[in-house]
């Protein structure tokens, strides 16, 4: 169970938690899908960034290895989302291989983290990610990002969550990043994150990859 203290820290399974949440190295790699803005779901207050009924869905794989929540891999399906006037992403669908960052992530930011079974592979070039939840297949995903940008980058986003909550900005140093377009996406059966990912183009505007990804994370507001 996760516990506020009085100092604002948080207390999860006899482990404390202090903000920033720092994330000190990550391998990522995701696909971004067209996808009709007519068939995204999102909570009420959230509207698609759309150009001529278009938006895209972007499908990510990341193996967590410094980390204040631990090492565990996790795999996402984000929109890029309007709120008033501010402009983020919504997590759709988050699943995590781990119970401990599944309860932080829930109490600290209001991310949608489900626990599932998931086998990620990365190599400089490629990446693959095979993710399975109860014993029914929800995604295999394999991309390739040859291209290497000569240069890191850092940027930052801000994630609108479906109870109200605003994550604070996340703020992101990359570094290795290539990209790409060639990518294979296979929805499974009987599952809802199965079921939306059946919605997307079959072939993909963008891959990359990023050798290393660190960021921090403040409290959500």
């Amino acid at each position: 169970m996760a516990t506020r203290l009085e100092d604002g820290s948080w207390e999860i399974r006899g482990e404390r938690l202090t903000f920033p949440v720092r994330i000190g190295d990550a391998a990522a790699a995701c696909a971004v899908y067209p996808v009709r803005a007519s068939r995204v779901a999102l909570p009420p207050a959230l509207r698609p960034v759309a150009v001529a009924g278009w938006t895209v869905a972007v499908v990510g794989l990341v193996r967590y290895r410094v980390n204040d929540l631990g090492t565990y891999d996790e795999l996402a399906l984000a929109y890029p989302v309007r709120r008033g006037a501010d402009t983020g992403i919504h997590i759709s669908e988050l699943p995590v291989t781990e119970e401990f960052t599944r309860e932080a992530g829930a109490a600290l930011w209001g991310l949608p983290k489900w626990v599932g079974e998931a086998s990620l592979e990365f190599t400089p070039t490629r990446a693959t990610g095979v993710l399975a939840h109860a014993g029914r297949h929800v995604l295999t995903l394999a991309l390739s990002a040859a291209l290497p940008l000569p240069f890191p980058v850092r940027g930052s986003v801000t994630a609108f969550g479906d109870d109200g909550r605003l994550a604070s900005p996340v703020h992101a140093r990359l570094r290795g990043i290539r990209i790409g377009r060639g990518a294979a996406l296979v929805p499974g059966h009987g599952h809802p994150m199965a079921d939306e990912l059946r919605a997307l183009s079959r072939r993909p505007l963008l891959t990359a990859s990023v050798a290393h990804l660190a960021f921090d994370m403040d409290p959500a507001r």
